[in-house]
C-alpha cells in the first residue's frame, strides 16, 4: 500500500525478506506497575510517561475549562468531572505563592452553590468576577474572585425567533474586552447567546451548527467564530406510542452509517432522515460578523478530512471534530480532533489556506491519536500552542513561517491552555492530572473523596516558563520518549503471535474476544499465586465470607468466580494490565479500537458528573445528543480510520459480534425482554460493517437477563452458523458477558447477592469457553477477556488496574505476565496474527501480548466448574426464561456439541471500608460440588 496511514504499518511490518528487521513501537512502561511520582516520572494505564514541564497545580476531577485574568492573576478552572462539579479559582497564578479555592469546598457537589458547570469560563475586565456556564442548568452563573461567593445566576431559558430555548446546555464562551457582551454556546440548543452584561439579559440567540462546542473573538471584535463538532440532529422514531414502547419501538438499530437510507430516512418505517454528515451544519467553523452587538452568520467553514474523502487509500470513517478556535488579526486557528491538525482560516476571505499536521514522530505516518484540543495564542501573535491531548503535550507552532517547531510535556490529558500578558508563562489544564492511583489496600488512605475512580482522577495546572527555541528540541525529545519506544526485531518464528504484522502466518486463525464489566485485578485475582495482588481485596475471590446488604442472608468461605480462578491456572494472566478508561462511557469505545476524544472526554466527565438526560422533556434539538454511559460508538466520535469493525472490513477478515456496541442511548428495555435486551427508540445509526454482522438474538446489556441465557444463545448460534462441513468460522467473534457489572440484589429472581452476578458472569464464562474448546475450530483458538473499565471496584496498584486473560493451546500455561499492557495491547496482538495494519497510535505502539503465548501447544480442553450452590443457582435464574439448565447433566455431559447505581455502591463500599468489620455469623456449610477448583 502507498498511503500514509500505511507508511508507519510498512516501516514496522513490510514482508521484504531483503530487510532483517523491522522498527516496532512499545509501551515506555516495560514491566513497571503504575506509580505516581510528582517529582520524576508518572506512568500512565496506556504504559506512556508523563513528565510535565514547570509547576504543577492540583484542582478537583477533569478541568475542561480555563480563564485567565486580563491582569494574569487569577486563573479559574472548570471542573466537571465526577465530584464535586465545582470551579477552582487560582489566586497568584503566576507566581510561587499560587493559592486554589474550590467552589463549592465540599467532596461533593453542592447544588445549592454550583449545580452544574461546563467549561466555559470568562473573567470581567476589573479582575474582580468570573461567568460560569451552568451545563445543563441553561444558566450562567456569577461568581466574586476574591470570595467565591456567588453574585448572580442569569438564566438562558427564553423564547427568542418563534423559538423556545427552555432547555439548554451552556458551554464555552468569551467576553467583550470592555465586558459589556459575553457570547456562549448552547449545545444542545445549536445557538450562540449574546448576554448583555449589564442588565444580565439575554439579547440574541443565533443559530450554529450541530452540538456548538468552541467560540472565540476576533482581535478586533468584529467578527465571532464557533466550532461544531456534531454531525447530526437525531429524531425519535416517528411511529413510537410513547405509552407503548415495548411494542411500538424497534427491534434494531436506524440504519447503516452513511448509507442511502440513513440519508433520506425511512418514511414508511418511521425513521426520520439524518441528512450528510458533510453538511454545512456538521464538523464545520461558522463565521459571524457582529452588527451592533449582534453575531450575523458570514460563512460555514468546513475544516480537517471530510467523511468519505480519500486518506490516501481509504474513504475518511470519521470526521474532523473541529473544537476550539483562537483568532490573530490574520488567521482563525481551528484544532480538529480526529485529524490531528489544526486548519488555518484566512479571517478576511472564510476560507481555510493551510493545513498543519502536528504528529512530532515520523514512523507514525499518518496514524492518528494526538487529539489537539486547546488553542492559545502569544500577545504579539508569533506563537500558536496546541495542546495535545492524546500525547500529553503541547505544540508549539511559529506563526510567521507556520512551522511546528517544538512540543513540551505536559500532565495527562491537556485540554486548555492560556497564555500570560506578558508573554512569558503558559498556563495547561490537564484534565487526567497523575492519574487515579491506587483506591485500596493497606498503603490506601480513604479520603473525603472516597475510593470511585472519577473522583480520584484530580486535575492539575501547568504553570511554566515559556522555553527558548534553544530548549524545544530537548523537551520535545522528551515527549517522544515518554509515549513511544521503538527497537527493532526479527521476524523469528518462535511464538503463534508475530513480531508484526505480516513477519509469518501464525498457527492461531480464530480470535474470540470477550468483554465483561466493571471490574479490577484485586477483587477478582488478588489471592493468585505468582502475582502482585492483595488478598484481603479479593471481595469476588475464593473462600469469601460475605452477607447480603440487608444482612439477611450470609455465606461462609463461598468461591465467587471459580473459574476465573481455574482458567487462570491453566492458561495465561497478566497482573500489569490496565484498562484506559474510567468508566463505561469510554470504556466501550476503547473496546472496538475507538480512541474517545475531545467530544467524548468532556461528555463523559459530564454525564458521570452529574449530567442529567432531558430526553423525556426537552425539546433541543441536540438533546439526543447526550449518549451517557451507552455501550456504542456514534458518528461523532468515530475516528477518521474507524473502528475495530472497519479495520477487519477493509481487510478483508470476517467477524460475526455478539453484543459489542449494539446498546444504544435511549433505548427501551426491561426484565421481560429475552432477545436482544432492549428496543430502540432514536434513529442512530450502526457502524455499517457492524449493521449485518451482528445478533439480532444475543442480548446486549441488561441486568435483569443472565449470563446462561447469553451463553445459551451463543451456543445455539454459533452451532447453527459455523458447526458441520462446509462451514467455517469467521477470523473474529466478539461476545459480551456484562453481569459482572452487578446491580441491586433480587433474590427472588436468583440473585440473593450482589456476587451472585458475578458467579452468574463467572459460570457464563467458564461454559462458554469450554464449548469452544471442544469444537474442531479450538487447535487454532484464541481467546482474549477483559473488562470494559475498573470502576466498580478496587485495587492496591492503581485503579485503573484490571483483568485480562488468554486462553489458547497456545497459551502459557499457569503463567502470569508481569509485562505492561492496555486496551491498544489487545488490539496489536489481533493485528499481529490476523496481519493486518495498525489501526491508530494507540494499538501501533502498546506492547504486544507475545509473552503469555508458547510454541508448544496443548490442545487439552477445559472443564468448566459449577456456582457455588450459596452464591447462585443458575436454575432459577434461567427460568423467568423458560430455559432448562441441568447441571449435572453439562458438568458429566462428553458431547462436543454441548449446548447505575455505579456511584451509590460505591459510596455503600466505601461506608463499609470505614467502619468496622461486621463478624459474619457461622453458619453450616453447604457442600461445593467436587467440580471446584483446588485452594491456592
Amino acid at each position: 500500500m502507498k498511503s500514509s496511514i500505511i507508511l508507519f504499518s510498512f516501516l514496522l511490518c513490510a514482508t521484504s525478506v531483503t530487510l532483517a528487521q523491522k522498527w516496532v513501537a512499545h509501551a515506555p512502561a516495560g514491566k513497571d506497575y503504575l506509580r505516581i511520582d510528582k517529582t520524576g516520572a508518572t506512568t500512565l494505564p496506556n504504559g506512556r510517561i508523563i513528565t510535565p514541564y514547570g509547576r504543577q497545580i492540583t484542582t478537583a476531577p477533569h478541568p475542561y475549562g480555563l480563564a485567565l485574568s486580563p491582569d494574569g492573576s487569577f486563573a479559574v478552572t472548570a471542573n466537571s468531572g465526577i465530584n464535586p462539579i465545582s470551579i477552582s479559582i487560582l489566586k497568584n497564578i503566576l507566581h510561587e505563592n499560587t493559592s486554589v479555592q474550590q467552589v463549592p469546598e465540599s467532596p461533593r457537589t453542592d447544588n445549592g452553590v454550583l449545580e452544574a458547570c461546563f467549561m466555559g469560563l470568562a473573567i470581567t475586565p476589573d479582575n474582580k468576577t468570573v461567568y460560569v456556564a451552568g451545563g445543563e442548568t441553561n444558566s450562567i452563573f456569577l461568581f466574586d474572585l476574591e470570595t467565591g461567593q456567588k453574585k448572580a445566576t442569569i438564566s438562558c431559558a427564553q423564547k427568542q425567533n418563534g423559538l423556545s430555548y427552555y432547555h439548554g446546555y451552556i458551554g464555552d464562551m468569551v467576553l467583550s474586552k470592555d465586558g459589556s457582551t459575553l457570547y456562549a454556546v448552547d449545545q444542545i440548543g445549536f445557538r450562540l447567546i449574546v448576554v448583555d452584561t449589564r442588565t444580565q439579559k439575554i439579547m440574541h440567540s443565533i443559530p450554529t451548527g450541530r452540538y456548538p462546542f468552541g467560540v472565540c473573538l476576533s482581535p478586533n471584535e468584529k467578527n465571532v467564530y464557533v466550532a461544531n463538532v456534531g454531525v447530526f440532529e437525531y429524531k425519535p422514531f416517528t411511529d413510537l406510542d410513547k405509552n407503548d414502547l415495548k411494542n411500538t419501538a424497534h427491534k434494531w438499530p436506524s440504519t447503516r452509517y452513511n448509507s442511502k437510507e440513513m440519508k433520506e430516512g425511512i418514511p414508511e418505517k418511521g425513521v426520520p432522515a439524518l441528512g450528510d454528515p458533510n453538511a454545512p451544519e456538521a464538523f464545520s467553523v461558522w463565521s459571524y460578523s457582529v452588527q451592533n452587538r449582534k453575531p450575523v452568520v458570514r460563512s460555514k467553514i468546513k475544516t480537517g478530512i471530510l467523511v468519505g474523502q480519500m486518506v490516501e487509500d481509504f474513504p475518511a470513517v470519521g470526521g474532523s471534530s473541529p473544537n476550539s478556535v483562537v483568532a490573530t488579526d490574520q488567521h482563525v486557528f481551528v484544532t480538529n480532533g480526529n485529524n490531528d491538525c489544526i486548519s488555518v482560516i484566512d479571517i478576511r476571505k472564510d476560507t481555510v489556506v493551510q493545513t498543519l499536521f502536528l504528529n512530532p514522530e515520523p514512523r507514525l505516518g499518518a496514524l492518528r491519536g494526538l487529539i489537539p484540543f486547546g488553542v492559545a495564542v502569544s500577545p504579539d501573535q508569533q506563537r500558536l500552542y496546541v495542546a495535545e491531548a492524546g500525547i500529553n503535550a503541547v505544540a508549539v507552532v511559529d506563526i510567521p513561517t507556520m512551522n511546528i517547531v517544538g512540543h513540551i510535556p505536559t500532565g495527562w490529558f491537556p485540554s486548555k491552555l492560556k497564555v500570560s500578558p506578558d508573554g512569558k508563562k503558559l498556563i495547561v489544564t490537564n484534565a487526567k492530572g497523575y492519574g487515579s492511583g491506587p483506591n485500596g489496600g493497606s498503603a490506601f488512605t480513604l479520603g473525603a473523596e472516597g475510593s470511585y475512580i472519577g473522583s480520584l482522577m484530580k486535575g492539575t495546572v501547568s504553570v511554566m516558563d515559556i522555553p527558548a527555541d534553544a530548549a524545544l528540541p530537548g523537551l520535545t525529545q522528551r515527549v517522544l520518549d515518554n509515549n513511544f519506544k521503538f527497537q527493532q526485531v526479527a521476524a523469528t518464528n518462535d511464538n503463534p503471535i508475530p513480531p508484526y504484522p505480516g513477519a509469518y502466518e501464525s498457527p492461531i486463525k480464530h480470535i474470540v474476544f470477550i468483554a465483561k464489566e466493571n471490574r479490577t485485578y484485586d477483587e477478582v485475582f488478588g489471592q493468585h499465586p505468582g502475582s502482585n495482588g492483595d488478598s484481603s481485596l479479593a471481595r469476588y475471590g475464593l473462600r469469601r465470607d460475605f452477607r447480603s446488604r440487608d444482612k439477611k442472608r450470609t455465606v461462609v468461605r463461598g468461591d465467587v468466580m471459580p473459574n476465573h480462578h481455574t482458567l487462570a491456572s491453566q492458561f495465561a494472566m497478566s497482573d500489569n494490565f490496565y484498562c484506559d478508561s474510567d468508566v463505561s462511557a469510554d470504556g466501550h469505545r476503547w473496546l472496538v479500537n475507538t480512541y474517545p476524544n475531545e467530544w467524548v472526554e468532556t461528555g463523559t466527565a459530564a454525564a458521570y458528573g452529574g449530567r442529567r438526560s432531558m430526553r423525556d422533556t426537552s425539546q433541543a434539538p441536540g438533546n439526543l445528543s447526550f449518549y451517557g454511559s451507552a455501550g456504542s460508538i456514534y458518528p461523532e466520535d468515530y475516528n477518521e480510520a474507524g473502528s475495530l469493525w472497519d479495520q477487519l472490513d477493509r481487510n478483508g477478515k470476517d467477524f460475526y459480534n455478539f453484543g459489542f456496541g449494539v446498546e444504544m442511548a435511549a433505548a427501551y428495555s426491561d426484565s421481560t425482554m429475552k432477545y436482544i435486551g432492549e428496543l430502540y427508540t432514536v434513529n442512530y445509526p450502526l457502524p455499517t460493517p457492524l449493521y449485518d454482522k451482528s445478533s439480532q438474538q444475543f442480548p446486549t446489556y441488561n441486568m435483569a437477563i443472565p449470563d446462561q441465557f447469553r451463553t445459551d444463545i451463543f451456543i445455539k448460534e454459533f452451532n447453527e452458523k459455523w458447526t458441520g462441513p462446509g462451514k467455517t468460522l469467521p477470523s473474529m467473534l466478539t461476545l459480551m458477558l456484562p453481569n459482572d457489572h452487578g446491580t441491586r440484589e433480587r433474590p427472588t429472581a436468583g440473585y440473593p447477592f450482589v456476587e451472585s452476578y458475578m458467579a452468574d458472569n463467572d459460570l457464563a464464562l467458564g461454559r462458554t469457553i469450554e464449548f469452544l474448546s471442544q469444537t474442531p475450530y479450538w487447535k487454532n483458538m484464541m481467546i482474549v477477556v477483559t473488562e470494559d473499565d475498573p470502576q466498580g471496584g478496587v485495587d492496591h496498584v492503581d485503579a485503573h488496574r484490571s483483568l485480562l486473560m488468554v486462553i489458547s493451546p497456545y497459551a502459557k500455561r499457569n503463567y502470569v505476565g508481569h509485562q505492561h499492557y492496555s486496551f491498544g495491547s489487545i488490539f496489536k496482538t489481533f493485528w499481529h496474527v490476523l496481519g493486518t495494519p495498525y489501526l491508530n497510535q494507540y494499538d501501533a505502539t502498546a506492547t504486544d501480548m507475545r509473552d503469555l503465548f508458547t510454541a508448544q501447544p496443548d490442545f487439552t480442553p477445559y472443564r468448566a466448574v459449577a456456582a457455588d450452590p450459596q452464591i447462585f443457582d443458575p436454575q432459577k435464574a434461567l427460568d423467568p426464561f423458560d430455559e432448562k439448565f441441568d447441571w449435572k447433566a453439562f458438568a458429566e455431559s462428553e458431547e462436543m456439541d454441548r449446548t447505575e447505581t455505579m456511584q451509590k455502591r460505591r459510596e455503600e463500599d466505601d461506608a463499609d471500608q470505614r467502619a468496622k468489620p461486621a463478624k459474619v455469623k457461622k453458619v453450616k456449610k453447604i457442600r461445593r460440588p467436587k467440580t471446584s477448583p483446588r485452594d491456592f
